[in-house]
């Protein structure tokens, strides 16, 4: 019998579609959970090793963004997108919030295979990309700004933006526009505009939209976004935010600039992050029932894998962690799908309890 008080953590219940939008919701529901109530005997031998997670890891999360390593063109890389949740945690949970993340969106995922991916990449070993993204990598920079402009055009006109209850709203609050300009310069600010989230892990979080234009021609949208602290610090307690940054950054855009995803503090000692509103070249098949859709889903979701344990493991604790691990492969391959598919039983539970209450 699952506590009650465990199913009431889950927050976004009522805008959830499915399992999969419940468990990437509740990103800090899961490190609750793990901290209070969590069964973690089987996973004892693995809790010591700690270092930077990445705290909400699931395939949405890792994109393709054009950066610059040092002072160097700026290039294709895949990566990380997402620091909200990041910090300071333990490997072995990180990597079991993937597994939960990629078998709520389909069932009939291999968690062997995300754990083999895992491990490689734990090792230090890369596996090749899918071919859909080895050819997004391979995409021009050039090609790549063009579509933000015309993400930009999509939603602005010659004055400003194309204002739509619920999508995108004028914005009069407590970062004032003179700010804004001072800090986007020496781009052109055009417009400001809120944009009102309801849904997912930064529901009430303030989100600005500022269409900016370069040498009166080239336009995109920048975003401010209000910080919160990281669902990883639920689980334990996490360095002051500059160091915080500085450490996340380290471990998963190592070598590259972090301008790109950076955090300034506006409107007195309010943090928020500030980065271009990219585009999304990786259409994650959340739901889609084609079977070359399906085989996408299956290769994206192993390579992340991969790309996660490469990120645990260029850190200190990751060579004892591993060796751990090679003692008894097969009981951390048990231990970590026991953990999954127990919490995986309590997020459906919650889903079955919406779908029980009337209005719902």
């Amino acid at each position: 019998m699952i506590d009650n008080a465990i199913l009431d953590g889950f927050k976004e219940i009522d805008q959830s579609e499915n399992l999969s939008q419940l468990v990437r919701s509740n990103a800090p529901q899961y490190w609750q959970y793990m901290k209070d109530r969590g069964d973690r005997n089987c996973l004892r031998r693995y809790l010591p090793f700690e270092g930077i997670v990445a705290g909400d890891p699931h395939m949405g999360n890792f994109g393709i963004l054009p950066l610059r390593a040092g002072t160097g063109a700026r290039q294709m890389k895949y990566v990380n997108i997402d620091f909200d949740d990041a910090g300071r945690g333990r490997f072995v949970l990180d990597f079991i919030h993937y597994v939960i993340t990629s078998k709520a969106v389909g069932g009939d995922i291999k968690i062997r295979y995300l754990q083999d991916a895992y491990l490689q990449g734990l090792a230090g070993g890369e596996i090749e990309p899918p071919k859909k993204l080895k050819d997004l990598l391979e995409m021009p920079v050039s090609d790549y700004d063009d579509m933000v402009e015309r993400y930009a055009e999509k939603h602005s006109s010659k004055d400003g933006f194309r204002f739509e209850a619920g999508k995108i709203e004028p914005y009069d609050g407590r970062v004032v526009r003179s700010t804004i300009e001072a800090l986007l310069a020496p781009e052109k600010v055009i417009d400001v505009g809120v944009r009102p989230v309801e849904r997912g892990g930064s529901a009430g979080e303030l989100r600005i939209w500022i269409l900016v234009e370069r040498r009166n021609v080239h336009r995109r949208i920048m975003e401010l976004k209000q910080y919160a602290a990281p669902a990883t610090a639920l689980y334990q307690p996490q360095p002051p935010v500059e160091q915080w940054l500085k450490e996340v950054r380290g471990v998963f855009w190592p070598g590259l600039d972090g301008s790109e995803y950076d955090l300034v503090k506006l409107a007195g000692d309010s943090w928020f992050w500030v980065r271009e509103k990219h585009v999304s070249l990786i259409d994650v098949p959340y739901t889609s029932k084609k079977n070359n859709r399906i085989e996408f889903r299956d290769e994206l979701a192993t390579y992340d894998a991969n790309q996660l344990g490469l990120a645990h493991g260029r850190q200190a604790q990751a060579s004892v962690y591993y060796r751990t691990i090679k003692t008894d492969t097969e009981a951390f391959r048990a231990a970590t799908k026991e953990a999954a598919m127990a919490y995986l039983d309590v997020a459906q539970k919650a889903e079955a309890r919406k779908a029980a209450q009337p209005g719902m």
